[in-house]
């Protein structure tokens, strides 16, 4: 949620984010959450691969609130 507050509030929706260290994909799925666009890079396959489905799933989950 930290990060979701962090990007509403010095970003714009058509901005794209850039997180050059994605880690397990935080602000890939925060991205999702407020409909920004996101490109993430990750140089360990394991978390490249944890990040790649928590941004999967936060694209299935239907949002009930804006």
């Amino acid at each position: 949620s930290l990060m979701a507050w962090i990007l509403s509030h010095y970003s714009d929706v058509q901005h794209t984010i850039l997180d050059p260290f994605m880690g397990s994909g935080t602000t890939g799925v925060a991205c999702v959450q407020l409909g920004r666009k996101f490109t993430g890079i990750e140089i360990e396959r394991k978390y490249f691969d944890i990040a790649c489905k928590r941004i999967e799933q936060a694209y299935a989950q239907q949002r009930l609130f804006v």
